[in-house]
């Protein structure tokens, strides 16, 4: 059998139209944020969804998804299988607000008119779900069953979000997807590797329920519930875990610190992004972040955050790069690249 090597050929993101500092309501209104939550957190605002506007999460999917084909020459007849990742999962779709299934790959078949051939997929790993689509994107891809795979990651996180508690200020709403293909030079996943602590599931959730301040079964839907000591908690174990699966996906790939051009870390928060650089031994210059400006985006953070560090010179053509994050659950990923020339 012939094997292919993997390679990321575009990135293109989606966002809304409003920008929201955390001086502006809802964010400003929320009770009894903690002593430092922000500095802690590191959010100085998010794009939030206006549907009044029509705009959606299965709107931000589709303004992606089609920039990323654009940018990688490609027509939407090209792609031979879509993979969808969201957190949001309720109220993503424009046409039916409480949609669930079908999912966004479904949709973005529809609606970018693709072949009839071309597959579906939906990942949820929550935050890490993006880096899971990358590894089965490019195993399909080795093995040669498919050419070029559509990943989309896309999130209305404000549309879940429970605005009476702290919570609710740790995310913005944003799409990125990226097209991977099968490499004509060097380009490739070089290594992964990843671990689950199902331990601590229950730290952070989407649960149904009411918000605090709005009590009655009219107001029943999910809400993210992150739990009371969930900062506390997450530095327990969070910190360590993502310089662990890194360390493991470096020796696989038989690479020093040295030989990595520049990380691409999930953005939960500006203190774990640092305590992450700091465990791995790397200085400022070596990462992006994201979440100051746009928050956590969950699942899109990642794809989001390399789309920035491309736009900013900081990943070029020839680049080894490593994709890192951990997402509630808990799942913990990393991944090394060798980079072609990736369109953004």
């Amino acid at each position: 059998m012939m094997k292919y090597n993997s390679s990321i050929k575009s990135v293109a993101i989606g966002l809304p139209e409003t920008y929201y500092t955390n001086d502006m309501p809802p964010f400003s209104e929320i009770p009894n944020l903690p002593k430092n939550w922000w500095r802690n957190w590191g959010m100085e605002g998010r794009y939030m969804v206006n549907k009044e506007k029509g705009e959606s999460c299965s709107q931000l999917a589709r303004k992606a998804s089609l920039g990323a084909i654009e940018k990688a020459g490609l027509s939407t007849q090209d792609i031979d299988l879509i993979i969808g990742t969201t957190c949001t999962i309720t109220g993503w779709s424009d046409k039916e607000e409480d949609r669930i299934f079908p999912g966004i790959s479904e949709y973005l078949k529809t609606e970018l008119n693709c072949k009839h051939s071309a597959m579906t997929m939906e990942v949820n790993q929550a935050c890490i779900s993006f880096l899971v689509a990358l590894q089965i994107a490019s195993d399909y891809i080795k093995t040669g069953m498919y050419k070029n795979v559509l990943i989309c990651s896309a999130e209305t996180f404000t549309q879940i979000a429970d605005f009476s508690l702290p919570s609710s200020t740790l995310f913005g709403d944003g799409a990125a997807a990226i097209v991977i293909g099968r490499s004509e030079k060097e380009g490739k996943l070089v290594s992964s590797h990843y671990k689950s602590i199902p331990t601590y599931n229950d730290i952070a959730t989407l649960q149904w329920k009411t918000p605090t301040n709005k009590p009655g079964k009219e107001f029943i839907r999910p809400y993210f519930t992150l739990g009371e000591d969930a900062p506390t908690q997450m530095q327990t174990f969070v910190p360590q875990n993502v310089p662990e699966v890194v360390f493991k996906a470096l020796e696989k790939a038989d690479a020093s610190l040295e030989d990595i051009h520049h990380f691409v870390f999930h953005q939960p928060s500006k203190m774990l992004i640092r305590m992450w650089a700091m465990g791995i031994g790397i200085k400022k210059e070596k990462y992006t972040t994201t979440v100051e400006k746009y928050s956590c985006l969950s699942s899109a953070s990642i794809p989001m955050t390399l789309y920035f560090a491309l736009k900013n010179g900081k990943i070029k053509p020839n680049n080894t790069i490593v994709l890192a994050g951990a997402g509630i659950g808990w799942g913990f990923g990393a991944q090394v690249w060798n980079t072609e020339n990736i369109n953004y």
